[in-house]
């Protein structure tokens, strides 16, 4: 049995069940709501330390962090295939897959502090209510980020860097793209499922000139590639259970 704690609008989470479906495995749905701190609850961060969607249980077996998941879901269940056969193309789709989640994700995540409001979820707390929130975040990392964040704000500066940065991610892409229609090799790899909720991102965050496909014209077929696969139709959509 796998059984998948994730959120329906969370981008990690809709990578894992993108390959769940390519898979066509079944699993169980334990929906974690980010927005009323879920995530941070004792019971679930002994599952992830982090307090981060999502966690997959499959038996006994606990795994954390997406782009980890999903390469186990592709060793522990190797059809369909995502992963390349040719270990150079093996290796390119891994370094993708780092610079999609320490560059892209990470500048999408500044982007979506102003761009979705996100900061709203603190305002109707007072300090005492902030400084517990805080406290209970269990990765330091994320504690200071979110304390600096509610004392400092994000800047039009901060916001035009990193939208800069995801762009010199899209211009790889877009080099890499016109000499074959996927990332690594000639079918879709887990290097394609990695970035593909992030597209759909740039545009909840406003981000137009990200998705002008007449600017890059070879990710814009990608995109198109990508929105018709089984896994896309079938695992990026998730109705919340309310």
């Amino acid at each position: 049995m796998i059984k998948l704690y994730h959120m329906h609008t969370s981008t990690c989470s809709k990578r894992v069940r993108i390959t769940l479906a390519e898979k066509n495995l079944e699993w169980e749905s334990v929906h974690i709501d980010l927005a009323k701190r879920e995530q941070i609850e004792p019971d679930y961060v002994k599952l992830n330390p982090n307090g981060v969607v999502p966690t997959l249980i499959h038996g006994d077996r606990v795994l954390n962090e997406s782009n980890v998941i999903i390469q186990y879901l592709d060793e522990v269940f190797p059809e369909p295939q995502l992963t390349p056969s040719d270990p150079y193309d093996r290796a390119q789709m891994r370094i993708w897959m780092d610079i999609f989640e320490h560059r892209l994700h990470k500048n999408i995540n500044i982007v979506s502090w102003v761009r979705q409001e996100r900061y709203k979820r603190w305002e109707n707390m007072s300090e005492n209510e902030v400084e517990e929130a805080l406290n209970k975040q269990p990765s330091p990392e994320r504690r200071e980020l979110f304390r600096k964040r509610l004392a400092n704000g994000v800047s039009q500066e901060d916001i035009e860097f990193a939208e800069a940065r995801v762009a010199d991610v899209l211009d790889l892409m877009e080099d890499r793209l016109n000499s074959g229609p996927w990332l690594c090799g000639d079918a879709m790899s887990l290097a394609d499922i990695s970035v593909v909720p992030f597209i759909e991102r740039f545009e909840a965050n406003k981000m137009s000139k990200l998705v002008d496909w007449v600017l890059r014209p070879s990710l814009g077929n990608w995109w198109q590639r990508m929105q018709n696969t089984k896994g896309y139709k079938e695992g990026f959509y998730f109705p919340p259970p309310y």
